[in-house]
């Protein structure tokens, strides 16, 4: 069997993705190849197999026209991403099956796929609607974290019980192979919070309250601050929000925008306190149940909506006048929240928490035998 293992935006999908396809590889029988748009995935795809002990695997990058290089060039990575798997659609008719970690590949069907088996292997575990979460009807077999997950796409009639397999979350074992190669430390001892918001503006805390929540910060002395906000943040701009962000440093604060430890729950998992709106990096810092404070600058009206479950797990400030005293109960509002936390954290990743990526790679070479 010949499976190409595709990355197709940020180094982030290494982190849910790697651990699988060395996996797979290891099972005699299966040739694993994988390919990548983004030249920093190389050196994440080597920092896990070293992590994980295990050999590197034949790596090619995607060509590129003109058209998806000047696309790059311009940050319009969605519409780069479309171009540059339609012009490599003969090299990957090439395989028996072609995996991803992402809904856009959905499309390549559309655009010619033909013999490849294709598959997804489901990343995030949030509740967030995602506009295109609606390929996922296009694969052939699909890889789910746990029930949660697998219930929420049966119902909207995406997937099927006979091409579906829940698997758990690979990015925990990787986790488990990286976790003690960095620590987070700040030189006045004090625990940290990160603030971890998403990227998509209609849903994002950070452009009204990101500078006041770091002004809070430095006003305070019971914890200190990681700003690490989701890496498609910085797409667009040229680097202008990348420098102003930067700016904000100080002895109690730290920004990252675009390090491995975003990536590889270096922060989520040392973190004394989750800060954030709708990013599912909060189901992988409750892996230790820990106090929670969500940010709703814009009123939503979240209460019993689904795709805002998560907002369960915290107290929810509304108004920028609660948002440091919210954050400085975090702690004893912390029993309340717990339960729920520990209940949605299973029904999120399933038992046990480790060994998914080999439960994952198992699945795929089950299912390429039986087709």
């Amino acid at each position: 069997m010949k499976i190409a293992f595709i990355y197709i935006a940020e180094p982030y999908q290494c982190y849910h993705t790697a651990s699988v396809a060395s996996a797979l590889a290891a099972i005699p029988g299966h040739d694993v190849v994988e390919y990548y748009s983004f030249p920093e995935t190389v050196e994440h795809l080597s920092r896990i197999r070293q992590a994980l002990d295990v050999p590197a695997l034949p790596l090619k990058a995607f060509p590129k026209s003109l058209k998806a290089r000047l696309l790059k060039h311009a940050r319009r990575l969605d519409q780069e991403r479309l171009v540059v798997l339609r012009e490599n659609i003969a090299e990957l008719n090439r395989y028996d099956a072609v995996v991803a970690t992402e809904y856009t590949a959905g499309v390549l069907k559309e655009m010619g796929l033909a013999g490849p088996k294709l598959i997804l292997l489901m990343h995030g575990a949030g509740d967030r609607y995602v506009n295109d979460e609606h390929l996922v009807r296009e694969f052939d077999l699909t890889l789910v974290s746990g029930p949660k997950v697998e219930n929420y796409f049966q119902d909207k009639g995406l997937l099927r019980p006979e091409t579906t397999r829940v698997v758990g979350y690979p990015k925990f074992d990787v986790f488990e192979a990286v976790q003690r190669k960095k620590t987070i430390s700040f030189a006045n001892g004090q625990p940290f919070a990160l603030y971890n918001p998403h990227y998509q503006r209609k849903l994002t805390s950070a452009s009204g309250w990101m500078m006041p929540l770091i002004r809070g910060f430095k006003a305070q002395n019971d914890y200190n601050l990681v700003v690490a906000p989701h890496i498609k943040t910085f797409h667009r701009g040229f680097g202008i929000r990348e420098r102003q962000l930067k700016r904000q440093r100080s002895p109690e604060v730290m920004v990252d925008t675009g390090s491995s430890a975003m990536l590889d729950m270096t922060y989520t998992s040392q973190a004394a306190l989750y800060i954030g709106d709708v990013s599912s990096q909060v189901y992988e810092f409750l892996g230790t149940p820990r106090p929670c404070v969500f940010l709703n600058p814009r009123k939503l009206p979240w209460r019993d909506d689904p795709y805002f479950l998560h907002w369960t797990f915290g107290d929810v400030v509304e108004d920028l006048d609660d948002l440091m005293p919210a954050i400085a109960r975090a702690q004893e509002r912390h029993a309340f929240y717990r339960p729920v936390q520990e209940k949605l954290f299973r029904e999120t990743f399933g038992e046990p928490l480790l060994g998914a990526s080999q439960r994952a790679a198992d699945a795929i070479a089950q299912f390429m035998t039986a087709a």
